[in-house]
């Protein structure tokens, strides 16, 4: 389609950043990560939990995460993984893919989509959009072993409302796949049709309100040279 938006994802320190048509926009997952309400039982825990300790489990979380993302799109995509490469908690997550996959046989599908709403001014990257039943469907793959939370919800809803706008295409059902889940399945799949865009929208103006009003431009990107070196300097007498 020659009037999609371009779409830019740079990485700096770990966290992505979007360009659309040379426009800086913020992720869906940083304006909600900000500004959208926490949970309960996750605000006790970091009530209760030392600075270490939050960034210690949270790092961990993150590389699990991202080890089981990689996992999920490679086996998506038809490439033969070995589950002896992954630690074993990735491992599990990674298994209980495979079964969702082989129960619920999902059709033409695409992985690791960019895509952004330049109306509303946000972007981010979807892990699935494909046909389950004959239906069109959006999915987010979640590696936390707790609860699907609200701001996951508002991410879904966030993805597919910049897909529709970049698309023309309706989406007809949006789910989470959430694979640390204690379920007799061992993951939860559940559908999402309990929030809207607006509700999403609301807690982008709290995002926009909290930095005065206008998107905070990401940080500079410091560029380093491939390789140091230190010369020996001899000193003549």
């Amino acid at each position: 389609m020659s009037n999609l938006p371009t779409i830019v994802k740079k990485t700096i320190d770990d966290t992505h950043y979007y360009w659309v048509n040379g426009v800086f926009m913020p992720s869906v997952t940083r304006i909600l990560d900000e500004a959208a309400p926490k949970e309960y039982g996750l605000l006790n825990w970091f009530k209760n939990s030392t600075p270490e300790d939050i960034e210690t489990t949270s790092e961990a979380a993150k590389k699990k995460g991202t080890a089981t993302h990689d996992a999920c799109e490679q086996l998506l995509n038809g490439v033969e993984i070995k589950l002896t490469d992954y630690p074993i908690e990735s491992k599990k997550l990674i298994a209980r893919f495979y079964d969702w996959y082989k129960l619920y046989q999902p059709t033409n599908y695409q992985t690791e989509q960019m895509v952004a709403s330049v109306s509303k001014k946000f972007a981010g990257t979807l892990d699935f959009i494909g046909e389950l039943n004959g239906k069109k469907v959006l999915i987010d793959f979640k590696t936390n072993k707790s609860a699907i939370y609200f701001s996951n919800k508002l991410q879904v809803v966030a993805y597919k409302q910049a897909y529709e706008e970049m698309y023309k295409e309706k989406i007809e059902e949006c789910y989470i796949l959430r694979l640390g889940s204690q379920h007799k399945a061992g993951y939860e799949f559940k559908l999402i049709d309990d929030v809207t865009i607006d509700d999403f929208l609301n807690v982008y103006g709290t995002y926009l309100r909290m930095h005065g009003g206008t998107v905070p431009q990401p940080p500079l990107v410091e560029e380093y040279p491939d390789t140091l070196k230190l010369e020996t300097i001899s000193l003549k007498k």
